[in-house]
Order: C-alpha cells, then structure tokens, then sequence
C-alpha cells in the first residue's frame, strides 16, 4: 500500500522510538472499523487507544486530556450509517497528538469509534479517561463525530421543549435512547468542578433543513425518534432559572468552548467521507500563527471555509478569548514534506483538507521555524501536485525563487491553495420524468451553452445525479437553480444566463476557502477590521427602523433592516508595521459577487487609519439569507484589482499581472502547473483577509 511505503521510505531517518511512534500513528489511520471485530477484540483495541494510566504533563507545565469518539457505523438498521466520523476521529487524533500538532501525549488520549462508542462505553470512559484524571488547569478536549438528534424535554430547562443528544452506537437498540445533552451536561459539570479549562467539538447536528435525495452531502442529522409534534413538551418556568442550558452548555460553567457543526436549523454535513466542519478545524487549527490563537480568532476564520462547502451555519459558544488549546506553542503548521527529489518530486504526509491534484505548495526549509512558514517571502519554491496515490503525491515546480536554496528531502511543503476539486461545481439536471424535470432538448441547450463559456466549462461538470446544485424548470418554464440544501438560489429564461451563475457560485466557492499569507506580519480577522455602518442619506422607508451595530470583526451576522442604505467600512489595526492596499468582495447567496472599489483599485491604509468606501448599498429581498463580505490587504508593491477577479477570464487578460494577482488568476482559470518551471523575483508576498457576515431582515413584518 502506498500509505505504508511513505512511512517505510522514511524510516530509516529517524530513532527506534520515534519509529514505533510513527508506526502506531500509521495503524490508526488506516485501522479498520471495530464494529466487525469480536467482542474481546474490540475491547483489546479500547484499551490500546484508551490509555487510562496518570497522565503525562507537557513540557509547558500543563497536563492535556482528550476523548474523541466518532460514530459513523449503528447497530439499529433504521439508522443509516455514515463513513465519515470513524476517519474525522483519526484526523482530530492527529491533530492533538501528531509531528506538527497541538503536543497532546497520546498517553492521554482516548479514541473510541463505531462499536466502540456504546452508551455505556461513553460513559465509563469519560468518567475514566477525563473526569478520574482531570486536574485543576488541565487542559481537556472532547471531540464528537456522528449524527445528532433531539428528544423531548423532560425537565424543562429547553426553551423549545427538545432536548438535544447523541445517537451512539447503540442508540435506539435494545431499548437504548439517544443520550441526551442533560446526561452530558451531568458529566461536563463533573468534569467542570476539577478544571475549567475544557474545550467541546461537535460535529453533528440536532435540527436540520430536509436535502435533495441526489445530493452527495450526507447529513449527519437524525429524526427524533418519538413524533415532535405529539411529545413536544411545552417551555416551563424552569427555562428561565440561572442554570438555563444555551445549546449544549449551562451559562454556568465558565471557561468552557463548544464549537458546534450546525446551528438556526442547518444541517452538519459530510462529504467524500469527511465531516466539512472538521475540514474547517483541521485547516484553521493547522496553521501556525505569530501570536497565539484564541478561540474567537479561529471561529471567524473557521465559518467562512464551512460556508464555502455547503450551507450550514457552525455556532460557537463560550469564553472564547481563551487561547486555542492553552496557547501551545507549535513550531511548524500541519504540513507534507519533500520525500524525494529525483527522479520526480515526491511529497507525502497526513491528508489534510483541500490536497489532491492540482493543489499548490509552498515549499520551505524544513528547519523553517513559527510563522515564517505563512510567509511566502521565505518559500523556495511554488509546487503544484500532479498525481495523487494514497498519502504520497508528486508534484513540478512552477515557480522558484531567485537565489534560493535548492529543495531537499525533509523540506515542508504548506498547502497555499487547495486543489482542483475545489473549484468544481457537480450540477444535477432533474429528470425528464420527475416533476420540474428538464426535457432532452433543453438538456442539449444546457450542454451547448456550458461549452460556449469558456471560464465555466472549466469549473462545472453535468452530472446525472449526486450534484451540489440542481436545475429544473418551474412552472413559468423558466431554469430553477437549487443549492443543495434543496433552497432556490435562483431563476432564469435563459440557459446563458444560468451557466453564468453557476460558474460565479463556483467562483464564490473559492475565496471563500482562501486564507491569508501574513508571516510574522499580518493575522486574518484581526488586522483588518471590518464593519457594515449605516449610509448618511437614509430614504423614508427606514426611519420607522433601527439599526443595531455590530463590533468590527463580529461572529454574528449583521441585521440590515430592509430598505436600510450602508456602507462598508475598514481600519487597519494600529499594530500593522506597514500600509496596505485594501479591497474586498461581496458574496451573495444568489451567486453574485460583487467586487470594490468599483474601479478596480484598491483604497491605501497607514496602520490606525480607517476608510468607509463610497459604494452605497441598499438592503433588499431575499430576507434572513447571510451573505459573506471580505476584505482584503496587501502590500502597496503587490497590487491585486480585487474587484476585476469577478470578471471573465477574457477580460482579465488585459491586465498585467503580477506576484498574488498572477497566482489567484491562474487559480480561478485553472492553468497553474501548466507553464515550465520560472525563476523569478515576481512573487507572493504577504497578505491578509478579514471575514463578516449579514443578512437583511424585515422588522416591521416581524
């Protein structure tokens, strides 16, 4: 197996022990699912990836705990299974305990998946793994992975009468229910009273929009079992005592974080067997950063990469001004490494989000150390994969820095932009003989017009079921574009017109997923402060409204009451150590995109300096539909028009282009790797990007 030989060409670099470390790391990733092993088996590998002896204090003075517990695998067969869970267990594990991680001890780790995580199980082992342990200031982390549900309230501490749970393993068999979030709070609130530093991840859901049956999003919601509408209890009086539960957590137990997969009725999704929050966690959590990493920081950066792959809304709970993981100081990010040089380039490593073919690296030496390896000034060398196999890829060099030092074995290789798969858009046309469904003929219409488009014919594949977006024709005979949360995104006479706005949502999908380059110079979502502001000239339709501002850089989305003007309006943080030039994009969920300055410049900042861009706005219909604002900054010799990356390929070829506008251009086109390997000065330098969110609401209809 080629997952087995990238650790074998490997090994004969490092000492016995860190060989049998890499080894039992390799077992856990390519392990199979227990739910097939016998009982004792099973038991075997608990105790093998549950270690329950004292815990082992790291070298910071601060002892670290975690469960994970991923349930893709269910006994009762009216619950579906899901193959994603049991792998994001793995891929979490990694994080907390692998080279480049978070230095958890794997002594102090407890994994438990599929048949594993029973009721009982889970319940012994957090006992034993983390409340028998725990010490004050320890560090704890509890990661879940599996479908969630809800069920009646019983004691009336729920405002919407529904208890939230897990649906474990043996949930809803043999008389076994869900468990219920009472029951985890009792064990949070053990857990609370020996420390508080504790840490919650959830990717599962417990309220969900119904999908299209085609779609290849895997939902990780599960019905209740009992009728709602029959069981629902009623809110009590207790829903207002001091203890009231917000989602999963009292407002009691301060200092504790939960990050949750999907709130406001979304679904938590999974896709190719992987969970897209924990994509989004693995990605933000993986990167090294100047200054340690608070919670708040990761949540904004962490919302808009859940936003670029499907349309749940992640919901983020708790003292999040905390340090991720007690501020581990980390030396290198979540990266691959430079197996082989010749006879072709060969890299190798965890399967991080966004790797495949097509996907582009920065390469650094591999002693490079913080955040230097964020800094594209640093790199040796730009490479893009060109055949991926298992955990190893191989890779050309399109780009080389003058003077650099040639790339060796162990050199680490960041991912700088995800693959080509990230910009492919899978649309479903609805049969013939479905309702709405789309006729040969203008199935043959669709075709045509996608090949015509020469930017769209490259992002956007047809494709006869599993789509993420659906087309079929109303009752007006017009295109009905749906998203795959089964929404109608939009509608057109003209089958030009619709492949236009596929090809823009393609394109939101990917600035969406970028991140910004800072180095030891800038931080995404803290550099740049962004806020919507009201315009000074409001009409007559607003004045019965009000307006409730948001902090610059907020979680929340901000409300824009209908018919409001506004503006955009940005500060460059007094702690920047140069000017930059910014811009930035709106991405409206009905695909397009709207870029600014209009002109196509971009508006110069000094540090502590502030713009409001003179693009006035006026909020409209759809209602209660977030749409995504971000602003960019980048050096004052490193233009990017952000503005005239909204417009067709064709139309861009007038520019000049140059350093990070060269890059991203090639990126949307999908040309990189194409041309032979350049040597030159023309390169990347460091950038930033700041992220909200806002929505236009109605308050006089409401």
């Amino acid at each position: 197996m080629s997952e087995v030989n990238l650790y074998r060409s490997k090994i004969s670099q490092y000492p016995k022990n860190v060989v049998l470390t890499v080894f039992a790391t390799c077992l856990l990733l390519l392990m199979p699912s227990c739910s097939a092993q016998t009982e004792r088996d099973s038991t075997l590998l608990v105790n093998s990836y549950c270690p329950l002896g004292d815990a082992v204090q790291s070298e910071d003075g601060i002892r670290r705990l975690a469960l994970i517990v991923g349930v893709g695998q269910y006994k009762s067969p009216n619950i579906p299974d899901l193959p994603g869970p049991p792998q994001d267990a793995n891929r979490f594990y990694e994080l907390l305990t692998g080279l480049n991680g978070y230095g958890f001890p794997k002594e102090n780790v407890c994994v438990l998946r599929d048949a594993e995580a029973t009721t009982e199980g889970f319940k012994k082992y957090f006992s034993s793994a983390l409340i028998n342990r725990a010490r004050p200031q320890d560090e704890v982390v509890f990661y879940y992975a599996g479908h969630g549900s809800q069920t009646s309230d019983k004691n009336g501490d729920e405002q919407d009468g529904m208890d939230e749970t897990f649906v474990l393993h043996d949930s809803r068999s043999d008389g076994i229910k869900d468990f219920t979030d009472d029951e985890f709070d009792s064990l949070l609130t053990s857990l609370h009273e020996k420390t508080q530093q504790i840490t919650v991840f959830l990717d599962s859901c417990n309220s969900g929009t119904a999908m299209r049956g085609d779609t290849e999003f895997l939902s990780r919601y599960l019905p209740p079992e009992e009728e709602r509408s029959s069981e629902r209890f009623a809110p009590s009086a207790k829903s207002a005592v001091k203890n009231e539960k917000a989602g999963w957590v009292k407002s009691s137990l301060p200092g504790v974080v939960v990050f949750t997969a999907a709130g406001d009725g979304t679904s938590a999704l999974e896709k190719n067997a992987r969970g897209i929050f924990t994509d989004a966690v693995l990605t933000t959590l993986g990167q090294v950063n100047e200054k340690k990493l608070t919670y708040a920081q990761a949540a904004r950066r962490i919302s808009p990469l859940v936003k670029a792959e499907s349309y749940q809304i992640p919901y983020f709970q708790g003292d999040l001004q905390r340090s991720v993981f007690s501020g581990v100081n980390r030396r290198q990010p979540l990266s691959w490494e430079i197996i082989e040089v010749e006879p072709q380039l060969k890299l190798g490593g965890f399967p991080l989000p966004g790797i495949g073919e097509g996907a582009e690296f920065r390469v650094y030496d591999g002693s490079i150390d913080g955040a230097e390896a964020e800094d594209p000034a640093k790199a040796k060398a730009v490479v893009v994969v060109e055949k991926m196999t298992g955990l190893n890829a191989t890779a050309r060099i399109t780009l080389r820095a003058p003077n650099a030092e040639p790339i060796r074995p162990g050199d680490l290789a960041v991912l700088a932009r995800p693959n080509d798969a990230q910009r492919l858009l899978k649309v479903t046309l609805r049969p013939e003989s479905s309702p709405g469904g789309i006729s040969t003929e203008k199935g043959a219409r669709i075709a045509a017009s996608l090949e015509k488009h020469d930017d769209a014919k490259k992002v956007i594949i047809l494709a006869k079921d599993r789509g993420d977006f659906e087309l079929s024709i109303d009752d007006n005979g017009e295109y009905v574009v749906r998203g795959p949360e089964n929404i109608v995104r939009n509608s057109f006479a003209e089958e030009k017109d619709v492949i236009d706005n596929l090809w823009q949502f393609s394109k939101q999908r990917v600035f969406r997923t970028l991140r910004g380059e800072g180095g030891n110079q800038f931080v995404d979502q803290e550099t740049l402060q962004v806020q919507i502001v009201t315009a000074k000239k409001q009409d007559q339709c607003a004045q019965d409204t009000q307006w409730h501002q948001v902090p610059p850089n907020a979680l929340t989305a901000q409300d824009i009451p209908l018919c409001y003007k506004w503006n955009i309006k940005v500060r460059l943080s007094e702690d920047a150590s140069v000017r930059l030039l910014v811009g930035g994009l709106i991405l409206s969920t009905d695909g397009s995109i709207f870029g600014f300055p209009q002109d196509g410049s971009s508006a110069p900042l000094g540090p502590g300096e502030e713009v409001v861009f003179s693009e006035t706005f006026v909020a409209s219909e759809p209602l209660n539909i977030e749409d995504q604002i971000i602003v960019f900054g980048t050096y004052e010799t490193n233009p990017v028009p952000w503005a005239r990356l909204t417009q067709s390929t064709k139309t861009r070829a007038a520019d000049v282009k140059s350093g990070l506008y060269r890059a991203l251009d090639r990126y949307l086109t999908g040309t990189r790797g194409v041309a032979q390997s350049v040597e030159t000065e023309d390169v990347d330098t460091a950038w930033t990007l700041s992220s909200i969110t806002m929505r236009v609401i109605d308050e006089k209809n409401n």
